[in-house]
């Protein structure tokens, strides 16, 4: 199971993303896989994806993560309150609420693999 991130969705989302190249190599070669991601991940790419980019592009784009096979985990009371947790315990002011929510998911599910460009997910200790 591979968990996908915000700014890997808006890298493949985006041609002139920097990392935009990178995430599409990255794409084919975990495409077997199984992924999952957040109901608040995908609420995060439609909103700065329609806000920086392109809003039609952005709707089709995750219209077509709802129908693809990735799972999409809904807000569950036990996990917002362990994202509540790891976001009071980070000293940084620039992680987000929804990258808590991220890391307790994959605290929780014992997950190894994330896909994502924020360098918050490499420093994270879950």
């Amino acid at each position: 199971m591979i968990f996908i991130d915000t700014s890997f969705y808006l890298s493949l989302l985006n041609p002139q993303d920097i990392n935009h190249q990178k995430a599409v190599k990255i794409g084919e070669q975990y495409q077997n896989e199984n992924y999952i991601t957040t109901q608040m991940v995908l609420g995060e790419v439609l909103t700065v994806g329609a806000m920086r980019f392109n809003k039609p592009l952005t709707i089709k784009f995750v219209r077509e993560i709802i129908k693809s096979r990735t799972q999409i985990l809904l807000e569950k009371p036990l996990l917002v309150k362990q994202a509540f947790g790891i976001f009071k315990k980070i000293k940084s002011k620039n992680v987000s609420w929804v990258d808590c929510y991220s890391f307790a998911v994959i605290k929780k599910l014992n997950i190894k693999k994330a896909l994502a460009f924020d360098k918050h997910f490499k420093l994270a200790k879950y």
